[in-house]
């Protein structure tokens, strides 16, 4: 899945939408705000190797991590709401979707109980 078809995909559910280029500048993004869904590459632009995750754990954040292939992209699930997730099997692209679909309803009920 392209990065310009998951943002039309998450824009259709209303989703605000942020990119980062580096590691760095996405640890200072998610340390200053509160986010419900992070999507990053396993490793960024930058190459480092120090996982988002550590600093998403403990939070209502769920993080996932893509992962090029020769043949697509595999997703990792690294944090669910905040509990840590890593080493879950991997998602092919339509086991990603659904994933992706139940996280955004799961983050529509927490907002709306707690706007209720």
């Amino acid at each position: 899945m392209g990065v310009s078809v998951l943002a039309a995909r998450l824009g259709k559910r209303a989703c605000e939408i942020h990119s980062c280029l580096s590691r760095r500048e996405a640890n200072a993004f998610v340390s200053s705000q509160r986010f419900d869904l992070v999507i990053s590459e396993l490793r960024m632009w930058d190459r480092s190797s120090d996982p988002l995750a550590t600093s998403l754990i403990g939070s209502r954040t769920t993080l996932v991590y893509a992962y090029p292939a020769e043949t697509g992209c595999w997703w990792l699930p690294a944090v669910k709401n905040g509990q840590s997730c890593w080493g879950s099997l991997a998602l092919r692209h339509r086991e990603f979707v659904g994933f992706l679909d139940e996280t955004l309803r799961e983050i529509a009920s927490r907002q709306s109980a707690y706007s209720g």
